[in-house]
């Protein structure tokens, strides 16, 4: 209202029919209606809708599509418009193994969730670091998927919220789970902060909180590194280096550090420690990544 719009709209026109579709700018384009602009910035971008998206791709650190627009462009190529992975992997200078990532990452999306995605009812980086990391690791039903992202949808929670949630629903107790699909998802985010969920306990010394953070923080990582698409366990230049470096380190220490975590467990374990009790939320939900025999 104070500005118009700033940066145009990017579209491309059918050679056939010239129709104009909208490639970037959906947001501005649904304000510019309730504005009642009539007349709205664009630029055409590729001599045809095919050039268009792979422009668009090309751009990508200047579009800013997520991982997911990305797939449904490439999707969009590949079923609609009959070009091969070989050719789109050619034709954005890919390898075949990234358009396959996202081919294969759109194709798991129930239409359900792919509509509350792209409408933006549901933020696409809730779905990447929340819904997906733990439905691969736990291997969730695309039923259990659905009624998460239904109920959660549209509800005004934040990315990091959703992201809480995700993982109480799927790795938590099925009193959790139960309040977030009765519609109840702020109710069970203040239980969830009210259980611990920032993981510190008053009963613990600074330095205990300090060691019990590091194993939880090894813990979730060790999730995500398993729940990775592979396209993040290949690549180039310095991203190998430093994959390369961290792994032989971390190799280094596996053997010591799979003793130190059994001795850990078996120490911690069958003991009587007391009568306290561990707080509620503060420890692993459902199945750890850290196995025990």
């Amino acid at each position: 209202m104070e500005r118009d719009i700033e940066q145009p709209l990017q579209i491309s026109i059918c050679k056939d029919t010239r129709q104009c579709v909208l490639l970037d700018g959906f947001k501005r384009y649904r304000c510019a209606r309730k504005l009642h602009l009539n007349i709205i910035p664009v630029r055409s971008i590729g001599e045809d809708v095919v050039d268009g998206v792979l422009c668009l791709l090309r751009r990508e650190s200047e579009s800013r599509l997520n991982i997911l627009e990305q797939a449904g462009m490439i999707e969009e190529l590949h079923k609609k418009h009959g070009l091969s992975i070989y050719a789109i992997a050619q034709r954005l200078e890919r390898s075949p193994s990234w358009v396959r990532v996202r081919l294969g990452m759109i194709g798991d999306l129930s239409e359900l969730v792919r509509g509350k995605i792209m409408s933006g009812a549901f933020p696409a980086r809730a779905y990447m670091y929340g819904v997906r990391v733990y439905t691969r690791v736990h291997k969730a039903s695309p039923a259990q998927v659905d009624a998460f992202v239904a109920a959660v949808s549209s509800k005004g929670l934040s990315t990091r919220e959703l992201v809480v949630l995700s993982r109480a629903y799927f790795t938590g107790g099925s009193s959790v789970a139960q309040m977030i699909v009765e519609g109840n998802a702020h109710r069970a985010i203040k239980l969830l902060a009210a259980q611990g969920g920032t993981g510190s306990d008053p009963a613990l010394t600074p330095e205990q909180q300090l060691f019990v953070n590091n194993l939880k923080n090894i813990a979730n990582g060790m999730v995500r590194i398993i729940a990775a698409d592979s396209s993040l366990k290949t690549g180039a230049g310095h991203y190998m280096q430093y994959i390369n470096t961290w792994s032989a380190s971390i190799g280094k220490s596996l053997t010591a550090f799979s003793q130190t975590i059994k001795e850990l467990h078996d120490l911690s374990g069958p003991a009587d420690h007391g009568t306290y009790t561990l707080q509620s939320g503060s420890g692993p939900q459902g199945n750890s990544a850290v196995g025990t025999d």
